[in-house]
């Protein structure tokens, strides 16, 4: 009989070289093709929104009322806005950021006729109040971005001037003569090969600079979900593939020693004796 060879008796036996740089590349390329699904979905998910928000103009009075509440499924949707300047009640949001240089959002309500109610439009960015353009008056057509009331908790310290840290619809109510829908609009930029370049121009965004969205819209819940499950499909074939590299390699280091000892164990177990057989007593004839 061939003598049996020895086993490895480390991981790192030459032996098992093999099939140590087989999980290396089959783990490496599960994890780098998950990766890249994963990515396809959230680019998807980033598709869509970019198509929302640069979607066709709503009317603003189609999408919420004077009284209602602010519609979350709408936010960040573009939106068109009819009405009068109220450059009276312009106001100025501080500590607003663009790019590295920290200044004011430049806000003024448009008042809607059909409505009565007013509501806040940020017109643009601007490094400081007193070089803010004058605020514009008369009839005008905005398109913007829908957005919530602001609800960070930070106090206002300078109640007697126009310039409050946040744009909070609440408090603002209390500071002007008029009712207030529960949203504003971030004035939108005229660009080329969108629905928002024909609408006309926000002449109040003149010497200020675009804003963009605070918050975007979302993305449909199913958007880029097939990449998603491929991702994690992939992820488990790594896991699968270090548990086959692991049964293998600890079944590999198993000396035989140890399977001969508990052939051992079975081999001197004492059997139970046998009964001995029993005499029958068989009456005899009187």
């Amino acid at each position: 009989m061939a003598a049996q060879t020895s086993p490895p008796r480390s991981i790192f036996s030459p032996r098992l070289w093999g099939a140590h740089a087989l999980v290396i590349v089959f783990v490496t390329g599960a994890v780098m093709l998950g990766v890249w699904q994963y990515e396809s979905s959230q680019q998807d998910k980033q598709d869509q929104v970019a198509q929302l928000v640069h979607a066709k103009p709503k009317s603003f009075t189609d999408l919420i009322g004077p009284n209602d509440s602010f519609p979350w499924e709408q936010i960040g949707r573009p939106v068109t806005v009819s009405g009068i300047w109220m450059s009276s009640e312009t106001i100025f949001i501080d500590g607003m950021e663009r790019g590295s240089e920290v200044g004011y959002w430049a806000v003024t309500p448009v008042l809607v006729e059909d409505t009565g109610s007013a509501v806040y439009v940020v017109r643009g960015w601007t490094p400081e109040v007193a070089s803010a353009p004058p605020a514009p008056r008369g009839h005008v057509t905005v398109t913007g971005w829908l957005q919530p009331s602001d609800w960070a908790d930070v106090a206002d310290d300078r109640k007697s001037d126009n310039v409050f840290p946040q744009l909070d619809i609440a408090d603002l109510i209390s500071r002007t003569s008029y009712d207030l829908y529960s949203a504003y609009m971030v004035r939108s930029p005229v660009e080329d090969n969108w629905p928002a370049s024909s609408m006309p121009v926000n002449d109040g965004a003149t010497d200020v600079a675009d804003v963009p969205a605070p918050q975007l819209p979302e993305p449909e819940a199913t958007t880029g979900l097939r990449n998603l499950l491929y991702a994690i499909e992939w992820w488990l074939f790594g896991v699968f593939a270090i548990y086959v590299w692991w049964r293998y390699v600890r079944d590999t280091l198993r000396r035989p020693d140890d399977e001969d000892d508990e052939g051992d164990e079975g081999d001197d177990a004492t059997p139970p004796p046998e009964k001995a057989p029993q005499e029958s007593h068989v009456p005899s004839e009187a």
